[in-house]
């Protein structure tokens, strides 16, 4: 194996070659089973000659039928090898502009020139590698290739006689994989492999964080009607469970169940109600936990040049508060599309995620349990990877789009303990908040200047101080106006009291926040 044999490689052909076998397989295997039907003429035809030929005609068929899955079979390998073939392309050419830049050559049998730079070793290596795999993809192939040959030849029948097995599919990144690798393998893969995921496996690409959002959106829509008809029958069950039993829930967790299944049947009815609206993405749903977790954009993530992502705090629920957060973070949309207008960037787009995909503890009940309390850290530190991984997703975008973490009440914890991990945003606003995990805005790894606080009078959540001390009275955050006031267009704007109304439309903390969203917080009221 050499350079240039990796070069002649086609992945694109060698996965449209995959398809043509895999279509050629459903054609013989329908003539097959033809065939087999055609035997079947007992009643009409009695005697030795009549056995004689039916055993005949089903061989021939199953022989077919054999023929058939070899098609199959080829037809797998071929389309599952495509993708590691692109993705070995594509570390020979990144290899080549890494060899370019330093000064280096490289010649099609794999040596680097000058040999002796300092820098020679490190290509050479990168090079063995690569051909080492691809030499290792080869003999996967063609052993994969003379079993089915070896098989045919010695009259057995491949995949066991199972005629109805589904396409191979390629491996799937597993929860927590950067988010970069996920984008890059992704695209490594064809047309034909990501439909078959998208079809076939939705709820382990719908929460992928790093895979496009339309993808996200089409497989977690997939996922609604499943899981509505999953729990639909878990709720049938715990509801007969409990009639039957004479003291109720009293000696089971039927009741219980029963109460956490209706609540997540009733977030599904909300998230579909959301969806309704136009413009939206559901790009994660996830029933695991005890209360349903979802994550809904209005405008489009993919192509958005703002992105705000904002992450609600304690109570909230997807089935309770999802339909209000998402017309909240409508509203800031469509005031940053305004003041983006207003700047001469009417070319300019915004996007705008309620990020609900984590268990936000829960008042009343939940303050008798460590990690369902509001005083307590445990649920903001268990979210907090996920929120970063998916702030990573948005990252992993080759045009950068321009992302702001907006975090309320207990929220913001979620926010600044994600950032404060690696998490990438251009800027943060924290509203109402009783800390964000850190003594030191540093810590957050924003650019200066943009980290901004919005508290409102009367709002005694935001003077807690809970976690990391007030960050009223921390340098480096900039406090933003939620006062009854004019901006500077000369347009009036409410204000905000309590806890609960940073977001609410016409609101002067509500417009300050878009306007961050939209790259112009200095145009913000202070």
């Amino acid at each position: 194996m050499d350079i240039r044999q990796l070069q002649q490689w086609d992945p694109d052909a060698l996965e449209k070659f995959g398809g043509t076998l895999t279509g050629f397989a459903g054609r013989i295997e329908n003539v097959g089973v033809d065939v087999i039907a055609a035997g079947r003429i007992g009643g009409t035809w009695i005697g030795s000659t009549y056995d004689t030929a039916s055993g005949n005609i089903a061989r021939t068929g199953k022989h077919i039928l054999d023929h058939a899955d070899s098609y199959r079979r080829a037809g797998r390998c071929a389309s599952d090898c495509a993708p590691r073939l692109r993705l070995l392309r594509a570390r020979l050419d990144e290899t080549a502009r890494r060899a370019a830049e330093l000064g280096l050559t490289i010649g099609p049998d794999g040596t680097v020139a000058p040999a002796d730079s300092a820098d020679a070793d490190e290509v050479r290596l990168r090079i063995v590698a690569i051909l080492e795999s691809a030499a290792t993809l080869d003999r996967e192939a063609a052993a994969a290739l003379a079993e089915v040959a070896n098989e045919l030849d010695s009259g057995g029948t491949p995949f066991g006689g199972i005629h109805t097995q589904g396409p191979a599919l390629v491996p799937v990144p597993g929860p927590g994989t950067d988010s970069r690798e996920v984008t890059r393998w992704w695209d490594m893969l064809g047309e034909q492999a990501r439909e078959r995921l998208l079809t076939t496996r939705p709820g382990e690409i719908g929460g992928l964080d790093g895979i496009p959002a339309a993808d996200r959106d089409r497989a977690n829509r997939a996922l609604l009607e499943d899981e509505r008809v999953r729990l639909e029958r878990v709720a049938e069950r715990l509801a007969t469970e409990l009639d039957s039993n004479i003291f109720g829930g009293v000696f089971s967790n039927a009741d219980a169940g029963l109460e956490q299944t209706r609540n997540k049947l009733a977030a599904l009815d909300a998230i579909g109600d959301v969806l309704a609206r136009d413009d939206r993405q559901l790009l994660n749903l996830d029933l695991s936990g005890r209360e349903a977790m979802a994550a809904v954009a209005v405008g489009d993530v993919d192509t958005a040049d703002h992105v705000a992502v904002f992450t609600p705090g304690a109570g909230s629920t997807v089935q309770g508060n999802l339909a209000g957060y998402d017309e909240q973070m409508a509203a800031v949309r469509t005031q940053a599309e305004r003041g983006l207008e207003s700047s001469g960037r009417v070319d300019h787009s915004v996007a705008a995620v309620t990020w609900l995909n984590y268990q936000a503890p829960q008042w009343g009940w939940g303050l008798a349990v460590t990690e369902r309390s509001p005083v307590s850290d445990l649920a903001a530190t268990g979210a907090a990877p996920h929120l970063a991984q998916f702030l990573s997703g948005l990252d992993a975008r080759q045009d950068n789009p321009n992302v702001t973490a907006i975090g309320h009440s207990y929220g913001a914890l979620v926010t600044g303990l994600a950032l404060a991990q690696g998490a990438p945003a251009d800027a943060a606003v924290f509203l109402g908040a009783p800390g964000i995990g850190t003594g030191d805005v540093d810590d957050l790894g924003l650019p200066p200047g943009s980290a901004f606080l919005v508290e409102a009078d009367r709002d005694p959540v935001a003077d807690a101080g809970t976690f990391g001390g007030d960050p009223s009275f921390l340098d480096g955050l900039t406090r933003l106006s939620s006062d009854a006031g004019i901006d500077g267009s000369g347009a009036s704007h409410s204000g905000s009291t309590g806890h609960s109304a940073y977001l609410n439309p016409g609101t002067m903390s509500s417009y300050n926040v878009a306007l961050v969203v939209a790259g112009l917080a200095g145009q913000a009221v202070r």
